[in-house]
């Protein structure tokens, strides 16, 4: 490989956010293989350098002080909190906590609680208008407050990881700059003309000149902080207003939908886009996160199929099957995703039970195994249970899933976005499948739109490019890919191009010149444990969780999914020593140089 090029620049220091610099960054440098064990581990070390960290994993600082606000509001001694968006997803919560919180006798179920609290701006009436830090603030939002024993934070935080359903870093922003700028509403608190001051704290202390422009400078200051986090935010590019929300929502399903291409063209072959014809925006629902819309389908079929388990056909994204397994009736989990596991479907589960869906990603993470959509769609127009598919590492302007899928859903997170600093998901119903009249007639009776209006306004901007970013990475990580395959120090390569090629190429769909894109994510497994960390340790890319983003990110994946159970997950052909990798859009040369070099470290 050349080394003819410069290194790029990512962040090396333990808990750094990536982007750095970025306030709503989704992904913390983990450097070294030691520093992810140790964060496995709980090592204070590590948690106490973390500046951010995945949102659905570690609470994100704003997060943290809407939680604190909360707990000195409502909670009682040994109580603690979480904040939702509505009272279906508060709900949702409570009933979590108790089914899965063995509750000490002192705290019997009816202590784990909601409250609901309205945050609205309050004018202060002595106050000029143009002082009056609320006025900025048009809009009221409600939170809905679970409070339970402290004892019980665990159980509650699995429910906010696995749903993906939490308060996104910027609701939680707007929720204390709202009730931040009511406080200081009332130390701009100004006696109008004629009006006497009968309290004598309307002429001294907090209302002196000198108390009053202590207070202007502090709001300045705070000004011009909002002002450079604004700033930072937007440097990629232009943002919609958030009055906006609504268009950007709507743009966002029609993208969605390949209705619209990047930069909002109308695109000409819209039923190409999807592989079917007949899809339109209306099809297409939004949610906070990725996992939220894994987790808001898996509620659709289970109202449609009550009572019936589901199965999870290949290794999936850890908190897919955590779903499947802690609501609802259970699930079959075909881990391997091979015929034989399609012939167990067939033979033994079908003949046995009626089951309500069939959960696969296409391809996994982070084995980028494509499951026989062809042989499943058979099944279960034979049987009558729907399949839902993650698209999220293949993206649909690579691959046609929702040709034999009747649910897509995705994580808008990964290479939609790109640029790591908003968390999304969708999910779109094929208006081709015989149970869309169900499906649609289930969402609009279980939907919630909780995309906070600022993060919609985010992923429509960064997803502009998506297309055209979508096309630089699978050329680049094809390349890549194909000069490290057969390097002597490296045993296997997780790729589409080498992992069942021939089921995705069926169920791919090439581009205009006849040729494939396989994605931006790959695996990469060395002969030894030792290799394999020296290879991270040395790698110069940016090394933290999540994928799909614009830089080059990697991670030692099997540790910080499944550090609780190596065993398991080596015996679906998850090895421990398993690295991924996902190509962003720096130039391949760049990249030659790092696993150059990395690889003569290992």
């Amino acid at each position: 490989m050349s080394r003819s090029e410069p290194l790029a620049t990512y962040p090396t220091v333990l808990g750094t956010p990536i982007p750095e610099n970025t306030p709503h960054a989704v992904s913390v440098t983990l450097p070294t293989w030691a520093d992810n064990v140790a964060y496995e581990e709980g090592e204070a070390r590590v948690l106490s350098a973390l500046r951010s960290g995945y949102p659905r994993f570690v609470y994100h600082e704003e997060v943290q002080n809407v939680i604190a606000y909360c707990e000195r509001k409502f909670a009682m001694s040994n109580e603690t909190c979480l904040p939702f968006p509505s009272r279906r997803v508060a709900s949702e919560c409570r009933d979590f906590i108790v089914n899965h919180f063995k509750v000490p006798a002192r705290h019997p179920p009816s202590k784990i609680r909601i409250a609901e609290f309205a945050i609205q701006t309050t004018h202060n009436p002595y106050s000029p208008q143009a002082d009056d830090p609320t006025t900025a603030f048009a809009v009221t939002v409600s939170l809905y407050i679970v409070l339970f024993p402290a004892e019980a934070k665990g159980i509650a935080k699995s429910f906010w990881q696995h749903s993906g359903e939490g308060l996104s870093s910027r609701f939680a922003e707007y929720c204390m700059k709202l009730l931040t700028a009511n406080e200081h509403a009332k130390e701009f608190a100004t006696p109008m003309p004629g009006v006497r001051a009968a309290n004598p704290r309307y002429r001294v202390g907090s209302y002196g000149e000198q108390s009053q422009q202590d207070l202007a400078t502090t709001t300045e200051r705070r000004a011009a902080r909002g002002e450079q986090d604004l700033f930072v935010e937007e440097r990629f590019g232009r943002n919609l207003d958030p009055r906006l929300a609504e268009e950007a929502k709507v743009a966002l399903r029609k993208r969605i939908a390949g209705v619209l291409g990047d930069e909002n063209e109308v695109m000409k072959d819209v039923g190409q886009q999807r592989g079917i014809g007949g899809v339109s925006e209306e099809d297409v629902f939004l949610f906070p996160t990725g996992m939220s819309a894994i987790y808001n389908a898996h509620r659709v079929v289970r109202h449609m199929r009550p009572n019936l388990k589901s199965v999870q056909y290949g290794f999936p994204y850890l908190d897919t099957l955590k779903i499947q397994e802690k609501f609802g009736p259970g699930v079959h989990f075909l881990g391997h995703g091979t015929q034989g596991d399609l012939d167990d479907l067939e033979v033994r589960i079908l003949l046995a039970e009626d089951i309500s869906s069939v959960f696969c990603e296409f391809p996994s993470n982070p084995l980028l195994r494509t499951p026989n959509l062809a042989r499943l769609r058979a099944l279960a127009d034979q049987h009558g249970f729907l399949i839902v598919v993650d698209e999220t590492v293949g993206n649909f302007v690579n691959v046609h899933a929702l040709k034999w899928a009747d649910m897509v859903v995705s994580s808008l997170t990964k290479i939609f976005s790109g640029d790591s600093n908003v968390m999304g998901g969708s999910a779109v119903l094929n208006p081709q499948s015989p149970h869309y009249a169900a499906m649609k007639a289930a969402m609009h009776l279980l939907y919630e739109d909780n995309l906070f209006s600022r993060d919609a306004v985010f992923l429509e901007r960064n997803s502009r490019s998506f297309r055209n970013r979508i096309a630089r990475i699978n050329q680049t990580a094809e390349q890549l890919c194909d000069l490290l395959q057969p390097h002597p120090k490296i045993k296997t390569i997780y790729y589409p191009k080498y992992v069942d090629s021939s089921l995705y190429h069926d169920h791919a769909r090439p581009n205009a010149q006849g040729r494939y894109g396989y994605g931006g994510l790959f695996s990469v497994i060395l002969h030894s444990d030792d290799a394999a960390q020296r290879f991270f340790d040395v790698l110069n890319i940016a090394k933290g969780p999540s994928l799909g983003t614009n830089f080059t990110l990697g991670c030692p994946y099997t540790i910080i999914a499944h550090y609780g159970e190596l065993d398991w997950a080596r015996s679906y052909g998850v090895e421990t020593r398993l690295i991924r990798i996902s190509v962003g859009l720096e130039d391949l040369e760049v990249l030659k140089v790092a696993f150059d070099q990395a690889l003569n470290h290992a």
